[in-house]
């Protein structure tokens, strides 16, 4: 399946939302830039700055959630030119405070207006796209744009943050405000959003007259419930309701729509596993090579992340094209499996230490990576009322931001408890029990369809 065929189809505010976030990637690399601004311009010492780094990681958490709660609140396209504008100054601000210790927290806050913006990049794409499939095709250009972005920005930059630090700041802001530009100009929310309201709204009314108090299971049953925030108000003769109303009224709770989703809810609790898995690359992986390979491990490092950055570009459309008739939980399932391989193919390195190991395994676990990060979203996105789709989204990445935060930690005990290369053994188990998890989450789901004799979406063809 070519490139164009892939993601033919998709609404022209897809393709200026992907590109704004493609965009918007190549200077999203504030942790980096904090660890190296701290180390390299003002000689902090590497403790220092991993602490600074750790508040960045930790104030995330807050972040997605306030973006959630705040998407669903006043709108998504609002929270993200809002955060994106917010972030663009503040990081060009840092220009001028060249050498102090006013940097570091400056990019604390960034990194807490750009965790705002995330949760409502996510929800943008699932209210932007009614269709299941092309939900997944957008996700997956959008995660095949941002992955281009960030091999971009720090490559240039890097020619420059030591002696030019100031140029990496405006370029940075710079770039956040082009992006911002395109969103607030070429994404128009309104239209697209106002017409699957209506068809929704239509399609509830008849169900109701059809069957009664009986309602189906999926989006349709919460629509006229709740509303689809930042949507414009519709002038009818009876009184507004709270759809109707917008951002004008509070959205609807969130613990009531948990406790009626307590699938979504386990989901959203066993992804845990996926950052924890997936966090090994930025942490083992290092330490492994380093063991491996002496005094040439970093510069290998270095080539693993090459060869992930470039079977991520190659190898996304491919993957989505293998897995068009998947559906969302199959392919974590997969992508899980694809995790344990590649990981657990480190375990060899102990007895033959061959980088040519490392390269089989950094495309299998990049595979993994692709199945994953492609179908997270689209699992809640179908089960989730509109309404509610940035906090439910915010408390995924909050989820997220844990398995970051603790995994570092959790596995440099084990680590220290047992050896080096007995760690990617217990990542293969991990990896086996997180597919385990969504293979069952995909059987209930399938028995209880059938029991109810209706079609769920998520059981149609992904692409």
């Amino acid at each position: 399946m070519s490139l164009f065929k892939t993601y033919a189809g998709l609404s022209r505010d897809i393709y200026y939302l992907c590109l704004a976030r493609t965009i918007n990637s190549t200077g999203d690399f504030i942790f980096s830039l904090i660890t190296l601004v701290l180390t390299l311009q003002m000689g902090m010492s590497v403790v220092s700055a991993g602490i600074f780094v750790s508040m960045a990681a930790l104030i995330s958490g807050p972040g997605v959630l306030l973006g959630g709660y705040l998407s669903d609140l006043i709108g998504k396209k609002t929270i993200i030119v809002s955060g994106q504008i917010l972030s663009a100054f503040m990081i060009m601000s840092c220009s001028f405070w060249s050498g102090t210790m006013a940097i570091g927290y400056l990019l604390i806050a960034v990194m807490f207006f750009i965790s705002i913006t995330r949760p409502a990049y996510n929800a943008l794409i699932i209210q932007l796209c009614p269709e299941e499939k092309e939900r997944k095709s957008a996700f997956s250009l959008m995660y095949l744009g941002a992955n281009l972005g960030i091999a971009l920005g720090p490559l240039i930059a890097g020619f420059f943050i030591k002696d030019y630090v100031h140029i990496v700041f405006l370029s940075i802001g710079t770039v956040f405000l082009i992006s911002t530009f395109i969103i607030w100009k070429k994404v128009h929310v309104g239209a697209s959003g106002q017409v699957t309201q209506t068809i929704a709204r239509e399609s509830a009314q008849h169900t109701e007259q059809s069957q009664g108090e009986q309602r189906p299971h999926g989006k349709q049953q919460h629509q006229e419930e709740h509303p689809q925030p930042g949507q414009p108000k519709h002038k009818e003769g009876r009184s507004p309701s709270r759809q109707q109303q917008g951002s004008d009224s509070l959205p609807s709770p969130l613990f009531p729509m948990l406790l009626k989703n307590p699938l979504v809810v386990f989901f959203i609790v066993v992804s845990f596993l996926n950052y924890f898995i997936y966090m090994q690359y930025s942490f083992s992986l290092p330490l492994q090579m380093n063991q491996t390979f002496g005094e040439h491990g970093a510069a290998y490092y270095g080539s693993v992340m090459t060869i992930n950055a470039i079977s991520v570009i190659l190898l996304t459309t491919l993957v989505l094209s293998a897995t068009r008739n998947f559906t969302a939980l199959n392919s974590i399932a997969a992508g899980a499996l694809f995790y344990g391989i590649g990981f657990g193919a480190l375990y060899l390195l102990g007895d033959w230490p061959q980088f040519a190991i490392v390269v089989v395994s950094t495309v299998l676990w990049t595979i993994g990576e692709i199945l994953v990060q492609t179908n997270i979203n689209l699992y809640i996105a179908s089960r989730v009322p509109d309404s509610h789709q940035g906090r439910f989204n915010g408390l995924l990445l909050f989820v997220g931001c844990l398995g970051y935060t603790l995994s570092p930690y959790l596995t440099g005990l084990f680590i220290r408890s047992v050896d080096m290369k007995s760690v990617w053994i217990i990542i293969l188990g991990i990896s086996l029990f997180y597919a385990i998890c969504m293979v069952l989450l995909w059987y209930i789901e399938k028995n209880a369809t059938n029991n109810r004799g209706i079609e769920s979406p998520e059981f149609t063809k992904s692409v």
